[in-house]
């Protein structure tokens, strides 16, 4: 029986000139991917917008106390002590409720005389504040006075909030997103094409209180406390789609 050998050579050639035909085909085909991919991009305009809704706060936040140095610790601790049972006792008397008041810093620091070889201890510095929240703002400046003349000599804040701003929130938000659309409007009508709906929308909120100067350890004048206006703010960031 005969049998007829093909030469290896030309069967590796072969190989060759097929693996070219495919990759060729191939190479042709990945290119009008891409440009398929790219035609399909969905163009957008981005812009942020903002909303500021400002109202009168209805909530102060007090932080407060007693600070008692001492060459003795224990009697710098009672001391302190001392003060803070006077100074709750007026929010207790206030009708402050418990939930409303929490400490915030109870500390005792070792102070030393640095100018001296040896650094010898030379006493103690007790520290205990507490968070006060008062309602309505109109009690703070009573309240203030009434707790420095029990004892409190620390006092390092006072801000306004808002308790409940969910309405201003939503007025605030409607401002962000007319804010954004008036903006994307504007800029479709100068670049010249037409503007489309929301691709993505992106929020963000803030309602920082309202910050009041520090008031000292002395007298009446802790009485006027001024509240301001606390302002909500909402920032949008929105994707429209260009037609």
């Amino acid at each position: 029986m005969q049998r007829n050998w093909v030469p290896l050579a030309a069967v590796l050639g072969l190989l060759v000139i097929v693996g070219a035909v495919l990759s060729g085909t191939a190479s042709e085909r990945l290119p009008q991917a891409a440009a398929q991919d790219a035609g399909t991009a969905q163009r957008s305009i981005s812009v942020f917008g903002e909303g500021r809704v400002s109202l009168p706060p209805d909530t102060a936040t007090l932080t407060l106390g007693a600070e008692v140095f001492d060459p003795d610790a224990a009697a710098a601790q009672r001391e302190v002590q001392r003060r803070m049972e006077a100074i709750l006792s007026v929010f207790r008397q206030a009708g402050i409720p418990e939930s409303k008041v929490k400490t915030v810093v109870y500390n005792m620091s070792v102070e030393r005389d640095w100018n001296q070889p040896t650094s010898p201890v030379i006493g103690y510095r007790v520290t205990h504040l507490v968070e006060v929240q008062v309602q309505p703002v109109e009690r703070t400046g009573d309240l203030l006075d009434r707790a420095v003349q029990s004892g409190a000599n620390a006092v390092t804040n006072i801000s306004f909030s808002v308790s409940n701003p969910a309405a201003a929130l939503r007025q605030a938000r409607e401002l962000a997103v007319r804010d954004a659309r008036e903006k994307a409007a504007q800029l479709a009508q100068l670049a010249g094409v037409g503007l489309g709906a929301p691709l993505r929308i992106v929020e963000s909120t803030s309602s920082p209180p309202v910050p009041v100067p520090a008031v000292g350890a002395a007298g009446p004048e802790a009485k006027a406390v001024p509240a301001g206006e606390a302002t909500i703010v909402v920032t949008v960031s929105i994707d429209y789609a260009i037609q």
